[in-house]
């Protein structure tokens, strides 16, 4: 069923156990704003819908609903939490690099490196070919919109793809020793990246780390980095951290999650109807 935005109010489309989605729920958290909060299941086919589809062409999350306005990029999102009031870090911070950063950061894709680096893998995979059966099915049921559900299904395939590609997963680690080690020197000489105030530039940057932990590689990609390894410990105290990644990091929320998912998969593949 269709999901409406109360008039004049913020709503945002997410999933709590996302990579991108935390980007933008950690600077709407940080900047305070007041929002409804709308969960699409990204595992079991939900975010294929045609309803879903109409507001967000991608069939990915987020998506932020303000108005007339709709953004569907977590970049995008969090650039218009900054903008809403005074933006974080005033005018103490180098705005030149953050808006460098912003666009570093954004292009390492972490659901990738999830994806290679994590015992996920294999679950990523078999809910990757169900929405494939689903996506298929739909686009039989919803032919006015035929071509939406055929980019949707070439992108699967070739992230599909790409997570099995070892270059691929080398190139996305490479992406992120490189941001590490920028990392790492900015925060020797100042608390926060981008000066000494907190700024969407550690918005954007936190999620990264988290993932690195998420995934258990922390020991690997940060017992060198000790600046960095302070600044996550110190990332983690704020209370916005808890908003973002409290589902993430508790095995009892995650299941209770998932396992409605994999519930629904399940049905799904033994009557053959998506």
């Amino acid at each position: 069923m269709e999901e409406k935005t109360t008039t004049g109010g913020v709503l945002f489309y997410t999933y709590p156990l996302a990579f991108n989605p935390a980007k933008a729920k950690l600077a709407l958290e940080e900047k305070g704003l007041k929002y409804t909060e709308k969960r699409i299941d990204i595992f079991d086919g939900q975010s294929l819908e045609p309803w879903y589809l109409k507001i967000n062409p991608h069939g990915s999350v987020p998506t932020l609903v303000s108005g007339s306005e709709t953004l569907t990029e977590s970049l995008d999102i969090i650039k218009w939490a900054d903008q809403q009031g005074s933006p974080l870090g005033g005018d103490a911070v180098d705005r030149d690099f953050i808006a460098e950063w912003l666009t570093k950061v954004d292009s390492w894709d972490g659901s990738l490196f999830a994806a290679a680096n994590s015992s996920a893998n294999g679950l990523f995979k078999a809910t990757t070919k169900h929405k494939l059966k689903v996506a298929d099915a739909l686009l039989k049921r919803n032919q006015e919109m035929a071509d939406v559900y055929r980019e949707k299904i070439q992108s699967m395939n070739a992230l599909t793809a790409g997570t099995m590609e070892a270059g691929v997963a080398d190139a996305n680690r490479a992406q992120l020793v490189s941001l590490l080690d920028e990392a790492e020197l900015r925060l020797a000489n100042s608390k926060f990246l981008a000066g000494e105030q907190y700024s969407v530039a550690d918005v954007i940057f936190t999620p990264v780390l988290q993932q690195v932990f998420r995934a258990k590689k922390d020991k690997e990609y940060l017992e060198t980095r000790k600046n960095v390894k302070r600044y996550y410990e110190e990332m983690r105290k704020r209370p916005s951290y808890k908003k973002a990644f409290g589902a993430s990091e508790s095995g009892l929320a995650t299941m209770g999650i998932i396992l409605p998912s994999l519930g629904k998969i399940y049905f799904q593949k033994i009557t053959g109807s998506y």
